[in-house]
């Protein structure tokens, strides 16, 4: 008995229209990475703010000043020659000479509770935490005096930046604007000192986004150096900053 023969289907070709790629779904870490990403690219755009070629590296041949760039890898400030603060009338030379007699001049901001304090138990850690979350922290201006050159104090840990004069008087302009003076005096905080040092109130506010590096980064600008204040929230991003931008070896 012979079998059917076979059933032969049509062969049907789809259309190039009906053709669909498969469709690639990126994982949802890899998407969140990218956002972030993105994200970051639009901070450092958007708070990047230029140098003045004028101020730094300013006139080919003029005089320099030698300002250190210092950091304990969390807290950043600069250290000026003693002399350079006394060049003209400034309310940081006033507070200078309230604290130290000493010949190199070290600049500092923070929180005025947590910067003040010392130690590192649960009570400052808490101090600390309030410090970046709270709004309207209040704040002071730091100045220690120190005997030696600041590469024999901080080996290692001092950056050297040649700035012309007219740098050096727009560094020191920006501290007298944040330093709270009454009839020119700056007024000095109550927290503890040390011999060689003291703390005067400020007039700015310490917070996660205004933090001790974004300070100093604000100086170095008013300097005429170029900074990008998302990099600069540790010394180790604003050593990096100040590199990539504005060339300092």
């Amino acid at each position: 008995m012979n079998s059917p023969p076979p059933i032969v289907k049509p062969l049907i070709v789809p259309r190039a229209s009906e053709i669909r790629p498969p469709l690639v779904t990126l994982p949802r870490a890899a998407v969140a990475v990218v956002l972030v990403l993105v994200a970051l690219c639009l901070l450092v755009g958007l708070t990047s703010r230029p140098g003045d070629p004028r101020l730094y590296p300013g006139v080919a041949g003029e005089a320099k000043t030698t300002v250190y760039l210092i950091d304990n890898g969390f807290h950043s400030d600069l250290v000026l020659p003693r002399a350079a603060l006394f060049a003209k009338s400034h309310a940081v030379a006033i507070a200078t000479a309230d604290a130290t007699d000493k010949p190199w001049i070290e600049i500092g901001w923070g929180d005025s509770k947590f910067y003040t304090e010392r130690g590192m138990g649960a009570v400052r850690i808490l101090s600390g935490v309030r410090a970046l979350l709270a709004p309207g922290n209040h704040s002071v201006v730091h100045i220690e005096g120190l005997a030696s050159d600041p590469r024999q104090v901080y080996p290692g840990a001092a950056k050297p930046l040649q700035l012309s004069g007219a740098s050096v008087e727009a560094i020191l302009g920006r501290v007298d604007r944040s330093l709270a003076t009454d009839s020119g005096q700056p007024q000095r905080s109550a927290a503890p000192r040390q011999p060689d040092e003291g703390y005067f109130m400020s007039v700015e506010h310490f917070s996660l986004v205004h933090l001790c590096n974004h300070w100093t980064a604000e100086l170095l600008n008013a300097a005429g150096l170029p900074i990008t204040p998302v990099l600069d929230t540790l010394p180790a991003g604003l050593h990096w900053d100040l590199s990539l931008r504005a060339g300092v070896k």
